[in-house]
């Protein structure tokens, strides 16, 4: 079996791992990013609409890093089981979490926005 260096395994993958793979990690950047901006806000007294703003993008930005990692997953098991290849498996693992706090994110993204929804006034009165 021939041992591939750190510089060589990175060039041996295929260009839709590194694509997707930061990809996953500039979702993940920004999901973050929102995250404490929320936080942040929240604990400055910005207005409720802007609240809602972020929550939203939250939302939709932890969905994407959803389908993203599962697609991730997918094709690093495929690759796994045609080149017998043990990184993969690693990658596999790291999607798995990435999915599951993702996951876990937009159903509490998810809760905010239905229990914010009653006590928001939408006319502006």
């Amino acid at each position: 079996m021939i041992k591939l260096s750190q510089s060589e395994a990175w060039v041996s993958q295929p260009l839709l791992c590194k694509l997707l793979k930061w990809t996953v990690l500039v979702i993940l950047v920004l999901t973050l990013l929102v995250v404490v901006l929320y936080v942040v806000a929240s604990q400055r007294n910005v207005s409720d609409d802007q609240l809602l703003a972020l929550i939203h993008l939250c939302l939709v930005l932890s969905l994407l890093l959803v389908i993203s990692s599962v697609y991730g997953v997918i094709l690093d098991l495929f690759i796994f089981l045609r080149r017998r290849r043990p990184g993969y498996l690693i990658g596999v693992l790291l999607y798995a979490i990435i999915i599951i706090l993702a996951a876990l994110l937009a159903l509490g993204a998810a809760f905010i926005l239905n229990a914010a929804g009653g006590n928001i006034d939408r006319m502006g009165t």
